[in-house]
């Protein structure tokens, strides 16, 4: 525990981020206090910082994703706004209304999140972002032969769809 000039204690907590941009890895690390920052999300490719704990999660779900990172997540796994309305339960119509520096709810921004997740899994376990979009498209046996992206509108959706990753990972496939 730190104590600032006003006597009060703040945790000073360290956050290293890494983030993969154009074929590099840039390390960055960023001091705050708990009480006084806000955080809000950075995607670049691979779409998501490494986040060091759940309670990162939470408090940027809280905080609300902003748009623009939402169409850039959208762009890497070259999903449509169409695609991404129904998965974060919206309608299109509203998204489009949101201004890219507006932050989404705490309930499509958790969604948003857990999709930058799955996305950040499946590049690690298909070996590329490509594959892993391919993927995400196609019909398979594992999902009643639909794409796994159908499956990408509930929470136990994306439950399937990770531990399916996790299986292919571990050389178990369905």
């Amino acid at each position: 525990m730190n104590k600032n000039k006003t006597g009060r204690n703040f945790k000073i907590r360290t956050k290293i981020h890494t983030f993969v941009t154009n074929g590099g890895v840039m390390n960055k690390k960023k001091k705050y206090t708990e009480a006084h920052q806000t955080t809000q999300s950075k995607f670049e490719e691979p779409a998501i910082a490494y986040i060091k704990a759940p309670f990162d999660l939470i408090k940027m779900s809280r905080e609300g994703v902003l748009k623009k990172n939402l169409l850039q997540l959208g762009k890497l796994l070259a999903i449509s706004l169409k695609e991404l309305a129904h998965i974060l339960h919206i309608s299109e119509r509203t998204l489009q209304r949101y201004k890219a520096d507006a932050p989404l709810s705490e309930g499509s921004s958790e969604r948003v999140l857990m999709l930058a997740q799955l996305y950040k899994k499946g590049v690690e376990v298909l070996d590329s972002p490509n594959n892993f979009k391919d993927w995400l498209r196609t019909p398979l046996p594992a999902f009643q032969q639909n794409p796994p992206l159908s499956y990408l509108d509930t929470s136990f959706g994306f439950q399937l769809v990770t531990d399916e990753l996790g299986r292919i990972e571990h050389g178990i496939f369905a």
